[in-house]
């Protein structure tokens, strides 16, 4: 009887340890990190930004620095969860020139149709979207210029360049305002980022005004389905 039981206890011994070496063995999935940009590397750039637009993959905002759905585009432009943001337009330019088109979605906030844009650019499997100004960003054209101002006398037109933590812009032709020894506000003026004249820079400008527009249609499901079917 006495060894019956030695044995009994050997076996559920046996059973206990086992069980333990088996849960260590398995290793719990790791936890999603909404912080980091979530990568489709498998899909192209067209059908990426087609699933982001039809609400289906993430997007990295820059802004809000967190993946975001095409629906919480609220996130990137506010904290504030009162604040209302949808696309009312889209359109697709080079914009850095590198063969790989951008996204451009003109944004209504809180019935500001003039509020700004987002601009969703595809790298390496991940889209990352960057919050534009209106006045940073006006007058796009074909060839990924667009016109900017902060004043009457500080203005001009240039184009993007961004990275994986926001944007800047290069200006091409610009006025910018400054004070002399005197206080009293001077201008100075360049075309292609050389010191020009007012005459030359307005001739500059007027030239850039006759560029083709870029063409916007409206934000819809039939809209995105053409545009963006490869």
């Amino acid at each position: 009887m006495k060894n019956r039981f030695c044995i009994l206890f050997i076996t559920m011994l046996l059973i206990l340890v086992m069980a333990g070496c088996k849960n260590t063995g398995e290793s719990s999935p790791a936890p999603s990190d909404n912080s980091s940009p979530s990568t489709q590397s498998d899909a192209s750039p067209m059908s990426t930004y087609k699933s982001v637009l039809q609400n289906k993959t993430q997007f990295f905002s820059t802004d809000a620095k967190k993946n975001l759905n095409i629906s919480q585009l609220n996130q990137a432009v506010s904290d504030d969860d009162s604040v209302k943001v949808k696309a009312i337009k889209l359109a697709i330019a080079d914009l850095e020139n590198d063969e790989i088109p951008e996204v451009i979605l003109w944004l209504d906030v809180n019935t500001n149709e003039y509020y700004g844009f987002e601009v969703l650019r595809y790298r390496d499997g991940v889209v990352y979207g960057y919050t534009l100004p209106y006045k940073s960003f006006m007058d796009l054209k074909d060839d990924g210029t667009f016109s900017f101002s902060s004043g009457a006398a500080d203005s001009g037109f240039g184009k993007v360049k961004f990275t994986e933590n926001g944007y800047s812009i290069d200006k091409i032709t610009y006025s910018e305002s400054s004070d002399n020894s005197g206080n009293n506000q001077i201008t100075s003026y360049f075309v292609n980022n050389q010191s020009a004249s007012e005459e030359d820079f307005l001739s500059a400008i007027n030239k850039q005004s006759d560029k083709t527009a870029i063409t916007w249609y409206d934000f819809t499901d039939e809209n995105i389905e053409k545009l963006l079917s490869e």
